[in-house]
């Protein structure tokens, strides 16, 4: 089996004011931002392997560890020779105050932590994304975007495999019987890596697969759904 790596730190830089005024959508509560972005707790699992093949319907990656069926993703990463699956957390401390304070009573406490729990996952992805990406350039490598088990054509199942693939993250996160993942607020993913430079757009156009639904299909930039579109 290939390294799982592990980071049980990652640092996340967070100002208060910032958030506020870059999120209009957030309450102007900076202290109480503050006070809960202290229980965000990162840890990520990552494993980057060879591409074996890409047929167009399907991926596979190491030594046929992992194949994910998934049109999208393999014209997302039609360029690629290499990728790395992750899986990331901001821990379990902010979701369970959230929680907490929702048994509680505690209503506009809970709504904004478990707000900011969403933005701080999203923000861990996009800052690892991007330490990995400057440590590919020193290689002459180029990322692709996100692509995420339940996004496309791209299985909410393929949890199972993603996890596998990750020696089960060890743990730290678990996956449900409905591949829900706990704690609550994590994210998997690929990345691909080309010696090409990656244009940051999703792909486009029509193939006959479906999304698994649940999506706000007036605004999907996906592609993989649109079966019998022209």
């Amino acid at each position: 089996m290939g390294i799982v790596h592990h980071l049980q730190q990652f640092h996340l830089a967070f100002d208060a004011q910032a958030f506020i005024a870059s999120h209009h959508d957030c309450p102007d509560e900076p202290e109480l931002l503050q006070e809960l972005w202290q229980l965000v707790a990162p840890a990520i699992f990552w494993r980057e392997e060879p591409i074996r093949s890409n047929d167009g319907d399907q991926l596979v990656l190491g030594n046929d560890e992992l194949c994910i069926a998934s049109c999208y993703v393999c014209k997302g990463l039609q360029q690629c020779k290499r990728a790395t699956i992750m899986a990331l957390t901001i821990g379990p401390a902010l979701p369970g105050e959230a929680r907490r304070a929702a048994e509680s009573g505690q209503l506009y406490r809970s709504t904004i932590a478990d707000y900011l729990g969403s933005h701080a996952v999203e923000q861990l992805a996009e800052s690892f994304c991007q330490y990995l990406q400057q440590q590919a350039l020193s290689r002459g490598l180029y990322a692709t975007l996100r692509y995420s088990p339940g996004y496309g054509d791209w299985a909410l199942t393929g949890q199972a495999d993603v996890f596998a693939f990750l020696n089960q993250c060890q743990g730290k996160i678990q996956l449900s019987d409905n591949f829900l993942m706990n704690p609550v607020k994590s994210i998997t993913a690929i990345i691909g890596w080309s010696s090409q430079w990656q244009k940051p757009e999703y792909p486009r156009g029509e193939h006959n697969s479906f999304c698994n639904g649940g999506h706000n299909c007036a605004a999907c930039v996906t592609w993989a759904c649109r079966k019998g579109q022209k």
